[in-house]
């Protein structure tokens, strides 16, 4: 009996380091730059807002916290999907209001420690962001 609570605690470790290999987004994200398309339709800088950001991904859920020149600007949490070329969050929670049913569908791109990711409606793109991996 003892052997085999070894084997499938040798067994189960295994299997969630191959999971973690498999999927590039867990772990911890710090936000290195972006920008998005407000409700005036004008592209800003994060930098401008004094954006500062951090993410956490598990296998399943994904969490994040941003603050604008020092004070709280925005959160969320919930689940997430990927493929081989897009990452989508469905939050639970956020302290925004959610828009397009709260899927939020990016393209991404995985460049060494850096993720690379771009939300579009349509021909036009609303948010870029670049996160860089700190865990």
């Amino acid at each position: 009996m003892k052997y085999l609570v070894i084997l499938v605690l040798v067994l189960s470790t295994t299997l969630c380091q191959a999971q973690a290999k498999d999927n590039p987004f867990v772990g911890t994200w710090q936000l290195v730059s972006g920008e998005y398309v407000n409700e005036k339709n004008e592209l800003v800088d994060y930098k401008t807002l004094g954006i500062n950001s951090q993410k956490v991904i598990t296998q399943r859920h994904f969490s994040f916290v941003s603050m604008a020149n020092g004070k709280f600007w925005a959160a969320g949490t919930g689940t997430y999907k990927h493929t081989s070329d897009e990452y989508s969050e469905q939050p639970t929670m956020a302290s925004f209001a959610m828009e397009n049913g709260g899927n939020y569908v990016f393209k991404y791109e995985m460049k060494g420690e850096y993720w690379h990711n771009s939300r579009w409606h349509g021909d036009k793109r609303v948010e870029y962001e670049v996160w860089q991996r700190i865990d």
